[in-house]
């Protein structure tokens, strides 16, 4: 009885990796397959079916390596396909479609930003959408989409944080002589910056016998690190407004701005945000 329950285990052993064998064949004959799809992309302003399959020319976006990038407002963006390759032929038809907005045709394309930003909270920023097709000369097509999360070129400075919206109202604050004074200035959430250039424009009213002598702007990290971005230091002779000209040189996780002023009024300095701000500009 013991020898016929141990045969039948060895039966029913034997049984599933033979059927464990088969199954792997049975996959790596149909990986092995040039398995093809068709499917209807607009090229030349026309509607084409070309074919979609495991080996199809690969798209490649200069620069760009992930699925949603962040870029600054009112900037041009150029996207060049240029090193797009395919294994088996020539790519021959380059195809953009932005939003709804139509198909452009080229390896390149400059991509004009201009949106309505209402709102400095991350979910609310405007989002353009891009895919780019090519096709090579058998007729197959390789497609690549990617998300241009739009972020405001400038911050109005406010009491209340940063803002995208100009205040008219003023603040006092004290300039002591030893350690000037710090202000913060926050964002609703952490923003991903990329690199750019920056500046900070303040119109301080200042008294008569005050003077200031260095402004430091700094980008504030999540882990509540100050990064100096740029620095400036002004003479007794030099009037007029504040500007401090820096740059954020890599992609950086900031959740605000720190404006650190030393210099000495006997008075209380008065800021005028309806003429603050912070600009960024893309490096070029």
């Amino acid at each position: 009885m013991e020898i016929w329950k141990m045969e039948r285990r060895i039966y029913i052993i034997l049984g599933l990796s033979i059927l464990l064998i088969l199954s792997t064949d049975i996959l790596v004959f149909y990986s092995l397959l040039d398995i093809s799809v068709t499917k209807s992309i607009a090229l030349n302003g026309l509607k084409e079916n070309v074919a979609m399959h495991r080996d199809a020319p690969v798209p490649v976006i200069d620069g760009i390596d992930t699925d949603i990038i962040n870029v600054y407002n009112h900037c041009t963006l150029h996207l060049d396909a240029s090193r797009s390759y395919s294994r088996n032929g020539n790519i021959i038809k380059f195809a953009w479609q932005v939003n709804d907005d139509g198909f452009f045709h080229g390896k390149t394309l400059d991509l004009k930003i201009d949106e309505k930003i209402d709102s400095n909270s991350v979910d609310e920023l405007p989002v353009i959408y891009v895919m780019l097709t090519v096709v090579d000369e058998r007729g197959i097509a390789g497609a690549k989409e990617i998300l241009i999360r739009v972020l405001p070129d400038r911050f109005y400075l406010s009491k209340g944080g940063l803002s995208i919206k100009r205040e008219n109202d003023v603040e006092r604050v004290s300039l002591r002589p030893l350690s000037g004074t710090t202000l913060t200035y926050m964002l609703p959430e952490s923003m991903d910056f990329p690199p750019c250039g920056i500046k900070l424009n303040m119109d301080i009213r200042k008294g008569i016998i005050s003077k200031i002598f260095r402004v430091e702007l700094y980008g504030l990290t999540e882990d509540g690190d100050a990064v100096k971005i740029g620095e400036k230091k002004y003479f007794l002779t030099d009037r007029g407004d504040i500007e401090v000209y820096g740059e954020i040189e890599k992609n950086s996780r900031l959740k605000g701005f720190q404006i650190r002023i030393r210099g000495f009024s006997l008075k209380k300095i008065e800021i005028d945000y309806s003429k603050s701000y912070i600009d960024f500009s893309p490096h070029p």
